[in-house]
């Protein structure tokens, strides 16, 4: 049975009714061997130059720095991180949060995939490499079909629950159908809100909306709408309205992370946003990610947890 929402106000449930999503403590990460910039597929992978607008020239030393620090910053805290070496060629394929959506069956307990169907045709090849990942690993693969999605881009668990939130767009400036979440929703037969994203720039939903804990998200309204922001008003006790320039790179708060709901890892630029998570108690490792945010990602976008 679908449980598909696409308005608060169709919200038939409360969160302490569902099922409870169960803690993992593996993170699947890919290697940035071959990280780089180059075609803008997004608004934040170019840049003004005088009077030009140029791509943006990624530091490979200080990439493979930045994710190395990631990766031991996951195992300091007690993560145990399974590794896909960088595809030559696919150099987008770091951005780990992309290219599947993982989930434990309901009912049996049994660990299941969903693939992705990326929407740029030079991401579209990243998907087999993570297919062929978990088969190794024994999930039950699902494909979809006639649309586009692109996982935990915009497909995002509630903290604790088996509920998803995933955005939904336009064909030419966001990655998810409306019809993929259809499908999602009809496989996992998990409850799903469906967001339309209302802003052009921020293509993925992890681009405009972080799901700290239970109780706090942080959020560019911007990217979410009206709508977007009366649901989440609904589920949420602290919504914390992200500035547009700490929304924007070269910050881009929103694709904060927190794998417990206690530690955020976030872009260390972003001070007002930090300011008002410290606020309300979490503990915040502030880290450097500036050449992903070249392309357009984030903390958020450089793993997956898996089972």
């Amino acid at each position: 049975m679908e449980r598909l929402y696409l308005k608060g106000s169709d919200l038939d449930f409360k969160l302490d009714d569902l099922v409870d999503k169960p803690q993992t403590k593996r993170i699947l990460m890919c290697t940035p061997d071959y990280f780089d910039v180059t075609e803008a597929i997004n608004e934040f992978m170019v840049s003004q130059d005088g009077d030009e607008v140029v791509l943006n020239k990624v530091d490979p030393c200080l990439a493979h720095s930045q994710w190395n620090y990631i990766r031991s910053l996951y195992l300091a805290l007690g993560y145990e991180v399974e590794l896909i070496s960088g595809p030559v060629g696919l150099e987008d394929a770091v951005f780990a949060a992309n290219q599947s959506f993982p989930f434990l069956n309901l009912k049996t307990g049994e660990k299941e995939v969903i693939m992705s169907i990326m929407r740029k045709e030079k991401r579209k090849k990243e998907v087999a490499y993570f297919e062929a990942w978990y088969k190794n690993e024994g999930y039950k693969i699902h494909h979809l079909h006639d649309c586009c999605f692109e996982a935990m881009g915009d497909a995002l668990w509630f903290p604790g629950k088996n509920l998803i939130i995933s955005g939904f767009g336009s064909t030419e400036h966001h990655r998810t159908d409306l019809e993929a979440l259809h499908q999602v929703a009809k496989i996992t037969k998990i409850p799903l809100i469906g967001i339309h994203l209302t802003h052009r720039d921020f293509y993925h939903l992890n681009t405009t909306l972080c799901l700290v804990s239970p109780d706090t998200c942080l959020v560019y309204p911007e990217g979410v709408g009206t709508e977007g922001m009366a649901i989440l008003r609904a589920l949420f006790k602290n919504v914390i309205e992200v500035p547009e320039e700490e929304a924007y790179a070269p910050n881009f708060a929103c694709n904060a992370f927190s794998p417990d709901g206690r530690v955020v890892l976030i872009q260390h630029s972003c001070e007002k946003t930090i300011w008002a998570l410290e606020e309300l108690g979490y503990l915040v490792l502030r880290i450097d990610t500036s050449e992903y945010i070249k392309s357009g990602g984030s903390v958020f976008c450089m793993k997956m947890m898996v089972y």
